[in-house]
């Protein structure tokens, strides 16, 4: 049985997943390379656009979330948790320079200690992708759903069918049973059409298929 993928990640499995202290997550993290976050419940927010206003800069509001789930820090948030331990943060990153998100004036703000920082699996990934990051002697292969995977010193992409047989593919190997009915495998996929090879141990080679999946 395949688990659930996990969203988030404590800094701690990381850094064992990456083989280095976790103290280079955090370094990372302060050179703005790796965004690190905090898993909130049940927040009011506030969220809008800044608007030039003369030599300043004018809140706009836009919308009034509450929010939950994993929440990206912002640089200084993060310099004062890493040096105190602790910090009482009330605006969180987001993707724009020109927009914001702040915890609503009504609401206290959210003390965010320091081994409650995590990482999002969407964030690691793309940190891996983008700086070719090894895990182990063979290096990374692949990302957490398999529609990224890396052949000889190339990422491909694969689509939800094609991912699924070579997640398939990895579990049966290191479940120790590594040889699979090619047929079964397609089948358990949902893909109607051959996908060429149909490598029977973990140690895949170049897949093709006959349509897009």
């Amino acid at each position: 049985m395949l688990l659930p993928q996990k969203r988030w990640f404590r800094i701690a499995e990381v850094a064992k997943r990456w083989s280095i202290p976790p103290s280079d997550i955090e370094d990372y993290a302060l050179d703005e390379m790796l965004q690190l976050a905090v898993f909130v419940v049940g927040i009011a927010a506030e969220a809008g656009t800044w608007e030039p206003c003369g030599d300043s800069f004018s809140a706009i509001p836009d919308d009034l979330p509450i929010l939950n789930g994993p929440q990206p820090l912002d640089r200084r948030s993060l310099l004062e948790i890493l040096r105190e331990g602790q910090a009482r943060v009330r605006a969180f990153r987001t993707g724009n320079s020109d927009t914001y998100l702040h915890v609503a004036e009504r609401a206290q703000p959210v003390i965010v200690r320091r081994d409650e920082l995590i990482v999002t699996r969407e964030e690691r990934d793309r940190f891996e992708l983008e700086f070719e990051f090894k895990l182990g002697p063979t290096g990374s292969w692949h990302n957490e759903d398999f529609t990224r995977i890396r052949i000889d010193s190339e990422w491909e992409t694969l689509g939800a069918k094609q991912a699924a047989v070579i997640r398939r593919l990895k579990a049966a190997g290191e479940a120790g049973d590594p040889w699979c009915d090619g047929k079964r495998l397609l089948d358990d996929a949902g893909s109607g059409t051959e996908l060429l090879p149909v490598s029977r141990t973990p140690g895949l080679s170049r897949l093709r298929s006959h349509q897009n999946t």
